[in-house]
């Protein structure tokens, strides 16, 4: 006990004599408090720190900390005073100085270590108790010493999960190696060391991964009978050969490469230690589907906005021909006549040459729900736009004002031809943001001849763009058509669709499809309004549409 007391005497003159120079002028009157002046350590060493805080802020001065003993390293300064202890393997007590400089202000902080107690002569001290891992992992080596009658004994080491693997182990160093972490979630597990009944532990935090298993294939297109090789990859690396491929309804593995031979869209998902990729649609094409437009700017994600205008219309609406006319001169405006794509709707008599049951249900989407169809002509603006316009020619470019864009983030670029009694569409759906889309093709046809009440110029008997059919089953409440699904930003997603020539069609030379994509907009509550159209005539392509 004496030597105990004369220790504790040591500490105490040493805070009295030296906590701070002499005089500090005005300007540094700032000084430091801690939270405390004397730490004591255990005999197994390991990390320690003291917190302080300046009681003026804005000082400007600087805090260096320092000290002479070797059994003291890696001081650092933050918004606390770190600082590791080597283990103590003697049974006497130590003490070291920490001098923490601070303008003109010396303090000094007292380490106290214990010494080793007969009670625990051997241990194993870690002086790491945590080691941060990235996601990507490695080799690492965890520095330990075991102290007392066991000293010159290796200890026995063990991981206790296994993506950690014990590489070596000497006298005073473990190597061990960590796995590359491809789930998103951190995750934890501890290597222990032991003598006899004497343990040591120290924890391995790896950190959750940025990257993602992705899987990919050389062609989501593919024509029947032709194969697809898929490749997964984890970031840079090409992981396929430690991967799974597999279907995603049936969840069984499928070979790779796959040959398709069935017409149809199928979905594929990657596993690869547990992680599962995104999922990967393939959709197989008749071999005399249209080849894909080709993209002329791939990098290139401005488009050219072409919104959807509806014209509601009947041979025999006597008011309709002013709306013709108005629309005519519009289509011949240059300001104008490409910023949208015209589909009519004749649905005011049953008798009109031109009209169909699609029509007919187009017509009851904007007069019963959406409400803006109060008479005949009216002309309806996309899916969602709370306004109609009249024949009135200011109206309908005060509304076209209103929605033109300079540029619109997503397009469909589409190849459409006959191929027997049906249509056969390739659409590529390419967007820059990250999005679920929904479309919808209807199927148009120019040239039909149908005698137009109180027509007062005969190319009025002459009705364009007549809306025949549509791809999506429409109803009353939702005319937005059918699930494209979801597109990753900046990416492009290809399908083909078929549909039936329906037997109200006159000719068929005089047929086109107006593809329609829609996706969810806030300005209206999240419904789905139209993103972007593209008009194709059967046997040509449209490409992708890009802003000068």
């Amino acid at each position: 006990m004496r030597i105990f007391y004369l220790f504790a005497a040591f500490v105490a003159t040493l805070f009295v004599g030296c906590s701070s120079g002499d005089s500090q002028s005005e300007e540094h009157a700032s000084e430091l408090i801690f939270s405390s002046t004397v730490i004591t350590v255990g005999a197994e060493g390991g990390p320690a720190e003291v917190v302080y805080f300046e009681t003026s802020a804005d000082s400007g001065l600087t805090i260096e900390a320092t000290t002479t003993s070797e059994w003291i390293s890696n001081i650092t300064v933050e918004d606390k005073i770190k600082f590791d202890v080597e283990a103590n393997d003697t049974p006497a007590q130590r003490l070291a100085v920490i001098d923490v400089v601070y303008g003109s202000n010396v303090y000094n902080l007292a380490v106290q270590q214990e010494g080793i107690t007969e009670e625990s002569e051997t241990k194993i001290i870690i002086p790491q108790r945590k080691v941060e891992v990235t996601a990507t992992g490695g080799t690492f080596d965890l520095f330990y010493s075991v102290s007392g009658s066991m000293a010159s004994v290796t200890p026995e080491v063990s991981a206790s999960a296994d993506w950690i693997t014990i590489d070596s182990v000497d006298a005073s160093k473990v190597v061990f190696t960590v796995d590359k972490n491809v789930a998103s979630a951190e995750r934890k597990a501890s290597i222990t060391l032991s003598c006899d009944d004497v343990t040591a532990k120290t924890t391995i935090v790896q950190s959750g991964s940025t990257d993602t298993v992705v899987l990919l294939a050389d062609t989501t297109t593919p024509h029947v009978g032709e194969p697809v090789t898929f490749t997964v990859v984890y970031g840079s690396e090409d992981i396929t050969s430690k991967s799974g491929i597999y279907d995603y309804y049936t969840h069984q593995e499928i070979p790779n490469p796959m040959t398709f031979d069935e017409v149809g869209e199928r979905a594929f998902y990657a596993e690869h230690e547990g992680v599962r990729s995104k999922v990967l649609s393939v959709n197989v094409i008749s071999a005399s589907a249209p080849d894909f437009p080709a993209d002329n700017d791939p990098e290139s994600y401005d488009f050219k906005y072409r919104m959807l205008l509806i014209e509601h219309t009947g041979t025999e609406c006597p008011y309709c021909p002013y709306m013709m006319e108005s629309l005519k001169i519009v289509e011949e405006n240059p300001s104008y006549n490409d910023c949208f794509n015209l589909a009519v709707a004749h649905s005011y008599n049953s008798s009109d040459p031109a009209t169909s049951s699609v029509a007919y249900t187009v017509r009851y989407y904007y007069q019963k729900t959406l409400k803006v169809l109060t008479g005949f002509p009216t002309l309806t603006f996309n899916y969602q736009y709370p306004d109609s316009a009249g024949s009135n020619i200011s109206y309908i470019y005060r509304h076209l004002d209103t929605l033109k864009k300079e540029k619109q983030s997503a397009a469909v670029a589409v190849a459409a031809k006959i191929d027997g009694d049906k249509i056969i569409v390739s659409a590529s759906l390419k967007s820059k943001e990250a999005r679920h889309y929904k479309f919808n093709i209807f199927l148009l046809e120019d040239n039909i001849y149908g005698s137009q009440s109180n027509a007062y110029e005969s190319w009025m008997n002459i009705h364009h763009n007549a809306i025949r059919d549509s791809y999506s089953v429409l109803s009353n409440s939702d005319i937005t058509g059918s699930e494209w699904g979801y597109i990753s930003a900046e990416s492009t997603s290809s399908k083909v669709f078929e549909m039936a020539i329906p037997n109200t069609v006159i000719r068929r030379s005089e047929l086109k499809v107006l593809v329609v994509i829609a996706a969810q907009d806030s300005q209206y509550n999240n419904k789905y309004e139209v993103v972007n159209t593209t008009m194709c005539k059967l046997g040509a392509s449209v490409p992708f549409e890009y802003v000068d």
